[in-house]
């Protein structure tokens, strides 16, 4: 074919593709009750809705914000008692303030607390001393973006760098998702039980304990856990001293063998106990593998691996959860659990699983009622820790054709942050520091991805620049509570007005 036949013939469809644009409707046609939709003329012209700003420019934006450009002739002085002035201290304390009002990463605290973390702050200075031989625990419950570690295992290692700690932490009895930290395996098969579960993996009696699953033992199993050594996996998870069974329930006689290396060391249960145990062993140096040998009818709600002292950071995902889960547990496992895990934060991280399918206000509203009665039923159950929303990350698409991100999720968003901040919890916004509208997208074209195909879930890279923006965020509080408590003496005989309001 000649080519001016051919470019006709490319005009020709070009033209009558263009003239079914101009008269189908926008709102398309239903047949057979499928929607068929064809693109507008504005919809083929129209300029993409994405912000020209790349990811690394963005996440640059917020890091530049999270290092507090303090004037470091002022901080010297804060820091010489002796020559310190109101000035100085001024000066400082209106950088942070001004973080506190206007940075996209900034921690949301109810009535603008910014010290309401300042007793867990005390208590990671405390565990971080050795000769306390003191371990606090940081729960982190998730949906799927948190699954075999991610996220959670960048703030694990970050937190027992600064304040020490060794270990995984928990973990289940009974782990059917591969962890990149963990590996495991049991010689014969548990009754396992999730609490947001379909009917089938749902307890009659919703015996769930804190990793939100229990698995029933009635005989002989043996459980073997061992810390992965792979150059992807963090330092300091890979060893620890200490470890724990959580039990209950229990008939007797139940019994638990510890074997690790030469070693062999039983625990027994003797008086039947319907509420809950934790069986502890102190090692006599870090190990990274070991086999517990159980015997008898028990509930085993989860495995605990710790160092001697320090932090330690609990991985517990939820595949396809909305976090709407909490209430159907136990307080009377819940609690004593916590008590005996020296819990000082409890994270939430849930909301994109309920993206897609709240549409409109009626069932925003509701999903943030729901919501609120959990952080209620958490603080009322356990109200010795904090509790930490982290609202979802963007999530594109298509629609008619186009990603984009679900129209949504900023109103979400919001209803989630209120139903932290009205039932005395802090919130953290993932969706901001990402980017906002249409962030999803470059996280997913950047190089290498940031984001995996889906446009939903973090890649391990993208999994790790989300935590380090976390962890970086969580330490300017931090250093606000040690910039206050060095500082005490202006705090009480200075009456401080901030620059920032």
């Amino acid at each position: 074919m000649k080519p001016y036949r051919i470019l006709i013939f490319l005009l020709s469809v070009m033209l009558i593709l263009a003239a079914v644009a101009y008269i189908y409707p926008s709102e398309g046609y239903e047949l057979c009750g499928v929607r068929l939709n064809f693109p507008t003329i504005e919809d083929i012209f129209a300029k993409d809705d994405i912000d020209v700003e790349t990811v690394e420019e963005s996440l640059a934006r917020v890091e530049e914000e999270l290092r507090l450009q303090f004037v470091q002739d002022s901080l010297d002085k804060v820091r010489q008692a002796n020559i310190a002035d109101s000035l100085a201290y001024i000066d400082t304390l209106n950088v942070y303030e001004n973080f506190f009002k206007n940075s996209v990463a900034r921690i949301y605290f109810p009535d603008d607390n910014h010290s309401m973390f300042d007793e867990l702050f005390a208590s990671m200075d405390r565990c971080s001393d050795s000769s306390n031989a003191e371990v606090m625990h940081i729960l982190h419950y998730g949906d799927s973006q948190i699954e075999g570690d991610r996220i959670t295992g960048y703030i694990r290692e970050h937190l027992q760098s600064k304040f020490g700690g060794k270990g995984p932490g928990m973990v289940p009895a009974i782990q059917p998702i591969p962890s990149m930290t963990v590996s495991q395996s049991a010689s014969d098969t548990l009754s396992r039980y999730i609490a947001d579960g379909n009917f089938r993996q749902k307890h009659h009696g919703n015996r769930y304990g804190v990793m939100a699953q229990m698995a029933h033992l009635d005989g002989d199993v043996t459980l073997n856990f061992m810390t992965r050594a792979t150059k992807n996996v963090y330092e300091n998870v890979r060893t620890f001293s200490k470890i724990g069974l959580m039990v209950g329930n229990t008939y007797t006689p139940f019994t638990a063998t510890l074997k690790y290396d030469n070693v062999d060391s039983m625990q027994m249960i003797e008086v039947p106990n319907p509420g809950f145990d934790m069986l502890s062993w102190n090692l006599d140096k870090p190990i990274s593998k070991f086999s517990l040998q159980l015997s008898g009818d028990a509930e085993i709600y989860g495995v605990v691996m710790d160092g001697d002292y320090g932090v330690a950071v609990d991985n517990i995902p939820l595949r396809g959860s909305s976090g709407t889960f909490f209430t159907r547990m136990p307080s009377d496992l819940l609690a004593p659990a916590m008590d005996a895990l020296n819990v000082k934060l409890i994270i939430f991280e849930f909301g994109g699983n309920a993206t897609p399918y709240i549409n409109n206000d009626t069932l925003i509203r509701n999903y943030k009622n729901r919501i609120s009665r959990q952080i209620s039923f958490m603080k009322k159950t356990y109200p010795h820790a904090d509790i930490l929303f982290i609202g979802p990350a963007d999530m594109s698409h298509k629609v008619n054709g186009v990603l984009q991100s679900y129209s949504n999720i900023e109103m979400l968003t919001e209803a989630l942050k209120s139903a932290a901040l009205e039932n005395d919890a802090a919130f953290w916004s993932m969706y901001d520091v990402m980017g906002r509208k249409n962030s999803m997208i470059k996280w997913v074209e950047h190089q290498p991805p940031l984001a995996s195909s889906d446009y939903i879930h973090f890649t391990r890279h993208g999994a790790d620049r989300i935590a380090e923006l976390f962890v970086q965020t969580f330490m300017v509080y931090y250093d606000y509570y040690q910039f206050m408590k060095r500082n005490q003496k202006w705090n009480n005989d200075i009456n401080v007005e901030s620059n920032c309001e």
